[in-house]
């Protein structure tokens, strides 16, 4: 959980939320193209609104620092010690990816997605060296798809039952663009990471 420059930090979460978007999009998509049983969440119809509030604030949070701390600051942290960066970031996300399943069914589109999920953030802790940004942009990921997303599964409908709408082609296009985005964004936090650890240790050698 090591404190990050201002650039490293800002380019993390940019990265990361592009990463959001572009997940969002693939979920939709996916959800039209594959019969995936949908998420059923709790009712909140019955409690006040501040309740609400404090356990959709609280949910993500909770869930976001256990993994977070486990997989990518320890499991990965280590990993990274015996092979190298990209091998380390495949094994804890083929490690974690299954066990999201578990409240939607071990289908591979499911485990597919969640994977490439996992493999952002665990690039993420890799090109920064700290979980702090991955603990902003899982935590916000979670809030939006609790809120925004998951509600609405069970309303998507297969293409192949009922035709591709405008909708499912304005998902597909924004999973595309901001992939693109995102691996740009990506490219440019290794540059800022890397200009900033060689200037630290430039400054460190400096007697």
């Amino acid at each position: 959980a090591r404190l990050l420059p201002r650039q490293v930090f800002a380019w993390a979460v940019v990265a990361g939320m592009l990463s959001v978007v572009a997940l969002i999009g693939y979920w939709i998509v996916l959800f039209q193209l594959v019969k995936i049983p949908a998420r059923v969440l709790p009712s909140f119809s019955g409690y006040p609104l501040l309740t609400v509030v404090l356990v959709l604030l609280m949910a993500p949070l909770v869930s976001t620092l256990a993994e977070e701390v486990a997989f990518r600051g320890y499991f990965q942290g280590i990993l990274e010690q015996k092979v190298s960066g990209p091998v380390a970031i495949v094994i804890a996300a083929l490690l974690i990816s299954p066990g999201h399943s578990l409240t939607q069914g071990f289908l591979w589109p499911i485990i597919l997605w969640y994977f490439f999920a996992d493999v952002m953030l665990g690039t993420m802790a890799y090109l920064t060296k700290s979980i702090l940004p991955g603990i902003v942009v899982h935590s916000i990921g979670l809030l939006i798809f609790f809120t925004l997303v998951w509600p609405y599964d069970a309303q998507r409908r297969l293409v192949w039952e009922t035709g591709a709408n405008a909708g499912f082609w304005i998902n597909a296009a924004q999973a595309i663009l901001f992939t693109a985005l995102t691996l740009l964004a990506f490219i440019q936090l290794a540059r800022v990471s890397k200009s900033k650890r060689e200037k630290r240790k430039g400054d460190n050698s400096i007697p």
